[in-house]
């Protein structure tokens, strides 16, 4: 999990809803200090417990109910119980990561502050700041107005349904209390809404930090792109690296000197940014190891949200129900394809980006005529070929926009055997 200046508030939205159990402090320097927090990790573990035990009780309750508001046939059981389990192992998973994450927590965002005093990857931290502002508020309305609906949908559907009392001369409405013990449930959507937003945070980050090492390559090493980019021409933004003073405290000189054709210079600042790559990538390891598990169950909770509210919405269409529970079927599916693009498309840009080094490094070799800054560029172009950054979920399946195509057509394979079931069953 990225910690950092300008997604600070994201830090602390993931505290509360049980992801980030860490206290964190500001030393002499205005450095973040990452600790471990035994009253937040006693926080985080309590409150998901409580939520889970909940969250099932209810699932039994409305499964016992004499008149069930969503398990009604055996068919609609089963998808329920996976629905409310995929959601249930999601949120539980983020919660151990973020407990069990503390060390490579740590390791990341050093990590990261040394690529950033390197390479100025941030700009307009106040464009950061509202970005990241942004970037939390969307997604946790969306979730919260989509959920207030669903719950007064299901209040309304319930209202109009009537049951029968033992002799059968008197009619009364369905309790509510079938949709108030899903309360804890959808508390659930908006920690997992919180663990995508914490996700996607650190790999747009990511992304940025590779992009901007790519265009400080371009600049310095391609006269070319130069011409196309005169605002960085005079004065690139790489600042010293206070880690390693012997090799870094030249870097902006380095850069400097790179205009005029000095091979020594640019040798140096090539196995600088050779080493800021190496280290980004082992950052997306990183971020692999301690978002791995929770990735790959969010992929398979979304492979399943989306199959089981496309099967429901299909019978409220086939059942000529109210035309406002269909619209609320619609606006889930919209979700939950938002919950997975949320995961794909950041860690689709990552490897794009990370991909382009390659090409502007096999393009510098073209260009250079100096025998030692060959020697680097021979180097760095080895590198690039044994570290290539993807990200995975715990090694079973490379998260690309290939994945895709896979879920979609998973997807409407497996909802139509579930059709099948449901006209079985009735």
């Amino acid at each position: 999990m990225e910690i950092s200046e300008h997604s600070i508030s994201i830090f602390f939205l993931s505290k509360v809803f049980t992801l980030a159990p860490y206290s964190l402090q500001k030393n002499a320097k205005g450095l973040y200090i990452i600790e471990k927090s035994v009253t937040f990790m006693f926080y985080s573990s309590s409150i998901m417990l409580l939520l889970v035990f909940l969250t099932y009780r209810g699932l039994l309750y409305d499964a016992n109910s004499n008149v069930p508001i969503r398990m009604k046939s055996a068919t609609s059981k089963v998808v329920t119980a996976l629905d409310v389990s995929v959601v249930v192992l999601a949120t539980a998973t983020g919660t151990f990561c973020g407990i069990a994450g503390l060390n490579k927590t740590r390791e990341l965002n050093g990590r990261l502050r040394k690529v950033d005093e390197t390479i100025n990857g941030f700009k307009d931290l106040k464009r950061e700041r509202i970005k990241a502002l942004i970037l939390l508020a969307g997604p946790m309305l969306t979730i919260t107005i989509l959920l207030g609906l669903d719950i007064g949908t299901w209040l309304r559907k319930a209202a109009g349904m009537k049951i029968h009392d033992d002799d059968d001369t008197e009619i009364k409405p369905i309790s509510d209390t079938n949709i108030k013990w899903f309360i804890p449930f959808y508390s659930l959507y908006l920690v997992l809404t919180a663990l995508h937003v914490s996700f996607a945070n650190t790999t747009l980050g990511l992304w940025k930090r590779y992009k901007g090492l790519n265009r400080l390559l371009r600049t310095s090493f391609l006269p070319h792109v130069r011409v196309k980019e005169p605002q960085m021409s005079k004065n690139p933004k790489i600042t010293t690296v206070k880690a390693n003073a012997t090799v870094n405290s030249t870097a902006s000189s380095l850069a400097s000197e790179s205009y005029q054709q000095n091979g020594k210079a640019k040798s140096s600042l090539l196995k600088l940014l050779a080493e800021n790559h190496e280290s980004l990538g082992k950052c997306v390891k990183l971020v692999s190891s301690f978002y791995g598990m929770a990735i790959l169950i969010v992929l398979v909770s979304c492979f399943l949200h989306l199959l089981a509210t496309a099967y429901f919405l299909l019978l409220e269409l086939f059942s000529n129900n109210e035309s406002g529970f269909v619209w609320l079927q619609v606006l889930w599916i919209i979700f939950h394809a938002s919950r997975l693009l949320a995961v794909v498309e950041p860690c689709h840009r990552l490897c794009v980006e990370s991909s382009q080094t390659i090409h502007i490094i096999c393009e510098v070799e073209r260009t250079i005529h100096d025998s030692i800054l060959a020697e680097e560029v021979k180097k760095f172009w080895q590198q690039l070929l044994i570290h290539e950054p993807r990200f995975s979920a715990c090694g079973l399946c490379l998260v690309d926009r290939n994945i895709l195509a896979a879920m979609f057509s998973g997807i409407a394979t497996y909802l139509v055997i579930l059709i099948q079931f449901q006209k079985t069953n009735g």
